[in-house]
């Protein structure tokens, strides 16, 4: 399995944006001078730079020269563009800067948290100047207009210093929702291949583990019988092909799932309850003496209930080979209820087994997540005198009870 891939996000994804601020503050530079300064008059009447038009351009380019950084800092660079701009209108004749306060406006709504809404209050000095100027314009020739004149725009640059501001916090949740989604979205994929990971070594543990130590047991056995008894060890090898084959089998099938496009696919179908009793009868030939029980009809099952009831058997029954020995006596017993519940008790052994040796540490673990993803439950522990048992519980679908006709 491989992880999914992540856009890159190195410089050259850097780069995008930073030749877009760049786009940005040309444009607020040139508007700005165009719509709202008196450098192009200037210009035409004294056909050429002179030094006071030559100050207005200089100064003119210090705001949007601040707004290349408005995402990193928004309010700092909106501090230092609203200073300018104060500035400028109170200071610079002919330049009363507008755009650049609005663009860093929309920067402090778009990327600063929402409580720095309180810039939108001082954000508004500079248009009161600019109001209070045209006020006294208008108060020239009818000085009673003075009040109306200054109270309208005042009004309207509040409008559109506020919708500056609310606009750019719109932008910036909408940006910040759609992070939010992408970052679940590779939580969520980054989740998905881990638990696909997990389910992968659940199935490799359950199906070498309990293989390589059946095979283990019968090696033994054949190599104590060899010289005595050659027909035993002979049939002891047969096992042992036997176990190799049939995970070989079980490892194909479970490749096939996981890779469907297999130019050579095998039945795909997992060990369910109806295996268990061929499992057992392969653990008895082992040399393991094992009893086996059903109470109830059986009833179909999920693919998941199904696999985790077999798993539950296998690991208990390798679990007894492994520790309790050939002296021990394992009984198996399926009940069918209105849960399916699957119970392995042995009786203990003499502590000759191969125990630790053979064992991987990870058993019981994976087997309990196992069932608990299927939707049942594992005890385990020893029972009182001696031995040990696991039981599942494990749920099955409601029975059907046809309506008469």
């Amino acid at each position: 399995m491989t992880a999914p891939a992540v856009p890159p996000t190195g410089p050259a994804r850097r780069d995008v944006p930073a030749r877009r601020d760049v786009l940005v503050a040309a444009a607020v530079w040139l508007l700005d001078l165009a719509l709202f300064s008196t450098a192009g008059t200037d210009l035409a009447r004294a056909g050429g730079l002179g030094g006071s038009t030559a100050l207005l351009l200089a100064f003119a380019v210090l705001g949007p020269i601040a707004l290349l950084w408005r995402r990193r800092a928004p309010v700092t660079v909106f501090v230092v563009v609203w200073a300018l701009g104060l500035v400028g209108t109170a200071l610079v004749p002919g330049y009363q800067p507008v755009l650049g306060v609005l663009v860093a406006l929309f920067a402090v709504g778009a990327y600063a948290p929402a409580i720095r809404a309180w810039v939108t209050v001082p954000a508004l000095a500079p248009y009161l100047v600019i109001a209070a100027n045209e006020a006294w314009l208008a108060g020239r020739e009818d000085a009673g207009r003075r009040t109306a004149v200054f109270v309208g725009l005042a009004l309207v640059y509040a409008l559109v210093v506020g919708g500056t501001w609310a606009l750019g916090w719109w932008a910036g949740s909408n940006r910040r929702r759609l992070a939010a989604a992408e970052r679940l979205r590779a939580v969520e994929a980054e989740r998905a291949v881990a638990d696909e990971r997990a389910r992968i070594s659940r199935e490799l543990h359950d199906i070498v583990a309990h293989t390589v130590t059946v095979m283990l047991l019968q090696a033994g056995g054949a190599r104590r019988v060899l010289a005595t008894d050659p027909d035993r060890a002979g049939q002891a090898l047969t096992h042992i092909e036997q176990a190799g084959r049939q995970a070989v089998e079980e490892l194909r099938r479970m490749l096939t799932v996981i890779a469907p496009g297999d130019p050579a696919p095998v039945d795909p179908r997992h060990p369910g309850p109806g295996d268990v009793e061929e499992l057992v009868a392969r653990m008895s030939a082992s040399g393991l003496r094992v009893e086996f029980a059903v109470d109830g009809p059986a009833r179909p099952v999920d693919p998941s209930v199904g696999l985790a009831a077999y798993r539950t058997v296998q690991e208990a029954l390798t679990n007894v080979a492994r520790y309790a020995g050939p002296q021990a006596t394992a009984t198996v017993r399926l009940t069918w209820a209105d849960e399916l519940e699957v119970e392995v008790r042995d009786t203990g052994g003499d502590g000759t087994a191969a125990g630790g040796a053979l064992s991987t540490g990870r058993g019981l673990v994976g087997l309990r997540e196992r069932v608990a993803v299927a939707g049942g439950e594992l005890t385990t522990g020893p029972v009182p005198g001696k031995g040990f048992r696991v039981y599942a519980r494990l749920p099955l679908p409601p029975v059907e009870v046809g309506v008469p006709s």
